[in-house]
C-alpha cells in the first residue's frame, strides 16, 4: 500500500519516515563514523547506514497525534531510562521502569506489526455528506493539531485508524504484561545485534554490550549467553537485523 504523500515542502511538518524502533536506540549500535551495519533480507550485502535511514522507518503509516502524541512519551520515558542505564546512574530496575521498558517494547513490536499490515481507508456508511469539504491543507493541519477529520470522499484516513488501532493494542498488551519485570545483561564479550522486532522473546538491546531481558536479574553474561540472544534476534527477523560490528556478534 503506498503513503498519502503531503503537499509541496511539507509546510506543516508532519512526519513521514516514522522509525519502527527509535532512532536514539539505533544510534546507540553507530561505529565512529554514525553509522550501524545493516543486513537485509532482500540485498547481497551489508549496507551502512545511519540511523535516520529510510530503512529503519515506516512512511504514515500511524498519524500525526499517535507519532508525536502517546509514541513520543512512552520513547521519551524510556530513553531517559536507558541514558540513564547506560551512563551507571541506574542499575535497580523497580516497578514503574518495569512499565517504562514494557511500554517501549510493546511499541515497538506493534509498530512493526502495523508497518507490515497497514490499514486501508476507511469508508464510512450511512454518512450522506459533510458540513464541510476539507481542503488538503486543512486536513493537514487538522492531523498537525491532533484532531481527527472526515474526508470530501466520506473516507478517515487509514493512519487515523492505526494511531488509534495501536493504541488500544498497548492499552489491551499492558494488562497482558502488568506483572513483567525486567533485568539488565551486560555481555563480557562479544557483542548483542538488533532484530527489525523481537516477537519471540521480551528483550530490548540497548547498546553492543546491554540489553534488557524480562524475567532476569541484573548479570553478566559471557558470549554462549550473547550468541543465545542474538539467535532469538535472527529467529524474529522480518525483514532486517543491524549491528554496530556484525563480526563482533556470534550467531
Amino acid at each position: 500500500m503506498t503513503f498519502e504523500k503531503t503537499q509541496k515542502g511539507n509546510p506543516h511538518k508532519l512526519t513521514v519516515n516514522q522509525h519502527i524502533f527509535p532512532a536514539k536506540s539505533i544510534s546507540r549500535f553507530s561505529d565512529e563514523n554514525g553509522r550501524v551495519t545493516i543486513i537485509h533480507r532482500k540485498l547481497d550485502k551489508p549496507l551502512l547506514v545511519k540511523p535516520d535511514d529510510q530503512l529503519f522507518c515506516a512512511k504514515r503509516v500511524w498519524d500525526q497525534r499517535a507519532e508525536s502524541g502517546y509514541m513520543k512519551s512512552i520513547e521519551d520515558k524510556f530513553q531517559m531510562l536507558a541514558n540513564s542505564i547506560l551512563s551507571g546512574h541506574q542499575s535497580y530496575i523497580g516497578s514503574l521502569e518495569d512499565k517504562i521498558i514494557t511500554d517501549m517494547f510493546m511499541l515497538w513490536n506493534i509498530r512493526h506489526h502495523m508497518n507490515q499490515n497497514p490499514i486501508s481507508n476507511q469508508k464510512l456508511k450511512g454518512v450522506i455528506g459533510v458540513s464541510r469539504e476539507f481542503s488538503k491543507d486543512d486536513q493537514e493541519l487538522l492531523e498537525k493539531n491532533h484532531i481527527g477529520f472526515i474526508r470530501p470522499d466520506l473516507t478517515i484516513s487509514g493512519r487515523s485508524m492505526s494511531g488509534l488501532h495501536i493504541q488500544r493494542n498497548l492499552d489491551m498488551a499492558r494488562q497482558d504484561m502488568q506483572d513483567t519485570q525486567w533485568g539488565i545483561l551486560t555481555a563480557k564479550e562479544g557483542s548483542f545485534l538488533v532484530p527489525d522486532n523481537f516477537n519471540n522473546a521480551r528483550i530490548i538491546p540497548l547498546s553492543p554490550q546491554h540489553c534488557l531481558f524480562s524475567q532476569s536479574d541484573n548479570a553478566e553474561v559471557g558470549i554462549e549467553e550473547v550468541r543465545k540472544i542474538n539467535r532469538l534476534a535472527l529467529q524474529s527477523v522480518t525483514d532486517y537485523w543491524f549491528a554496530k560490528e556484525v563480526s563482533a556478534c556470534p550467531v
